[in-house]
């Protein structure tokens, strides 16, 4: 299996005293194996689902079958939607349908919090290899993750955003309230800058006060940074923080959700 990245750290983790964390969504898998603190990176991998069995994915990481601490699975599918939780008290399969998600597909809920719930979709055939691959794992959507992380930290307004080729999902918040929390396309980089603007207009968030954290598959030096960086006072790539190997080279803010999600400490799937 060719990993499309790849880090193999040298510190050796006991397996009793680490976390496994598998991030998976179109188009890509990728795991992640750390210490319980989230600060030591035993090994990570990145692979195209295009080019590579998701069998043989699952069941190639390496010691599945050790007693890991944690072992936690992120979806980072875009069909989803998030309701009052009053209003969650039926099938919401028309909703996810609408969203875009296969009427085929699983569908699950969770609470953000007493008064928001995410619905989401994930392929049948993935959630089924997940549990049969990676028994005893806890499940969530990314974005119930970065939502969480977000309102916790309180800090004003805020934009997360988190880029994978040619998708992007954004977390906005103000003050510790949610106000967004989507997942978009796009075929050239001010496509990224006409929607985020457009979200801080909509939301009232200055251009010159709101911060904007980047993550995912961006480059400092890549014309959507740049372009970022002219319109946005405030911005930022999100560091993953992991003691990786020295002679590492890959940008530590490619992988910041998997370490958000080895750290993250949620409710139970409702």
């Amino acid at each position: 299996m060719q990993a499309r990245f790849e880090i193999n750290g040298t510190y050796f983790l006991d397996p009793e005293n680490s976390v496994l964390t598998v991030q998976t969504g179109p188009g890509y898998l990728a795991y992640a194996v750390c210490d319980a603190l989230g600060s030591k990176l035993g090994t990570l991998k990145w692979f195209s689902t295009e080019e590579n069995s998701l069998q043989e994915l699952l069941s190639g990481i390496p010691e599945i079958q050790s007693p890991f601490q944690k072992k936690t699975i992120a979806f980072d599918f875009p069909a989803y939607t998030l309701l009052p939780a009053a209003l969650n008290t039926g099938d919401n399969s028309a909703l996810l349908h609408l969203a875009g998600g296969d009427p085929q597909d699983h569908i699950l809920n969770e609470h953000i919090d007493s008064e928001i719930v995410l619905n989401y979709s994930v392929p049948f055939t993935l959630l089924n290899q997940c549990i049969h691959h990676i028994p005893g794992a806890a499940y969530w959507h990314l974005q119930k993750i970065r939502i969480a992380e977000a309102m916790v930290a309180d800090q004003g307004a805020v934009m997360d955003v988190n880029v994978i080729d040619h998708t992007f999902s954004v977390v906005a918040v103000k003050n510790g309230t949610l106000l967004l929390a989507q997942h978009y396309t796009y075929r050239a980089p001010e496509d990224v800058l006409f929607y985020l603007l457009k979200i801080a207009e909509a939301h009232q968030l200055m251009q010159t006060e709101v911060q904007l954290n980047v993550s995912g598959l961006i480059d400092a030096d890549s014309q959507l940074y740049k372009m970022l960086y002219a319109y946005f006072l405030n911005i930022r790539l999100m560091n993953a923080g992991w003691l990786a190997d020295e002679a590492q080279t890959l940008p530590p803010h490619y992988f910041t959700t998997l370490k958000q999600i080895a750290l993250c400490e949620l409710s139970p799937v409702h």
